[in-house]
């Protein structure tokens, strides 16, 4: 297999959107989850299995905040990618004009 032919997961910034949008759907059904198993082990007295869950609660709602930050930053690049490439565009067309 070529180096050419293999196929990056994040080729695009768009394709790196989408891979957040499907972590950060991941991560809240976790949390859904975590929070069903948290109710049930306090509701059958498993004082330890409850606060095992509750660091575990912790942790993913640590990683919700990162990866909603990490899909700020990728509308914020692909934002300036659009204004980059618009304005180089735009610089193009007008060079174009001018000969």
């Amino acid at each position: 297999m070529y180096s050419d032919e293999i196929e990056l997961p994040f080729d695009s910034i768009e394709s790196a959107q989408d891979f957040m949008h499907v972590l950060a759907e991941t991560v809240l059904d976790a949390m859904k989850d975590l929070n069903r198993e948290h109710q049930m082990a306090v509701r059958d007295g498993l004082e330890r299995r409850a606060k095992a869950i509750e660091l575990a609660q912790f942790k993913a709602k640590m990683l919700s905040c990162y990866v909603h930050k990490s899909r700020i930053a990728l509308n914020d690049l692909r934002m300036l990618r659009r204004l980059i490439l618009n304005e180089r565009l735009t610089v193009e067309k007008a060079m174009a004009a001018g000969d």
